[in-house]
């Protein structure tokens, strides 16, 4: 799947929104009880501006992508790394849908927090604890992860979808500005 790009519009305002389902309650002890349940997503949104004179690049994309036909994009500078790994990543052993751990090759230094994605598909992962060769995720894997499969942390692409909401209003102005609402896709 190709990444989304254009020639003379600009994409910009680039937002993410993590969609996890939770639910918290508080027992007759006291103590708060905080439960994830069901799939985590992220929902995001971006706008396009262009002048009117390049309206078809968008036009192209609304006739491509409105119907819920999945792309690909950059998330600006949530995409790009900051952290101290550095080299290539890849996992040990072949890891099964719905679990969580995954082991490394090497000994890496992916800290905390760092998002994640593998070679095999697009969903994002968030970096919850690392012993330097094994990594826990959340969410838990959607998709199996195969021995030696790549573990991408920088150049970070979205996949998603067109929000069934948006609202394709496109003002008769010479600079025009159009935002979009997106959804993940999670297989």
């Amino acid at each position: 799947m190709a990444q989304l790009t254009f020639k003379n519009v600009s994409i910009s305002d680039f937002t993410l929104q993590d969609q996890s389902p939770q639910y918290s309650n508080q027992s007759w002890t006291g103590a708060l009880i905080q439960r994830s349940t069901g799939v985590q997503w992220y929902d995001y949104q971006f706008t396009l501006s262009f002048n009117q004179k390049d309206r078809l690049e968008v036009l192209a994309f609304l006739a491509q992508y409105r119907q819920g036909k999945p792309f690909q994009m950059s998330m600006g500078h949530l995409s790009q790394y900051n952290g101290s790994q550095s080299g290539t990543v890849t996992s040990k052993v072949a890891v099964n849908r719905g679990l969580y751990k995954v082991q490394t090759n090497l000994p890496q230094t992916l800290e905390v927090g760092a998002m994640i994605q593998f070679a095999n598909h697009k969903k994002l992962y968030t970096v919850v604890q690392n012993t330097g060769t094994e990594l826990s995720l959340f969410p838990a894997l959607q998709a199996n992860v195969q021995l030696g499969e790549t573990i991408f942390y920088n150049g970070l692409v979205i996949e998603g979808t067109l929000a069934p909401d948006n609202d394709y209003q496109m003002p008769v102005t010479n600079l025009v500005q159009m935002q979009f609402k997106c959804h993940e896709v999670v297989r």
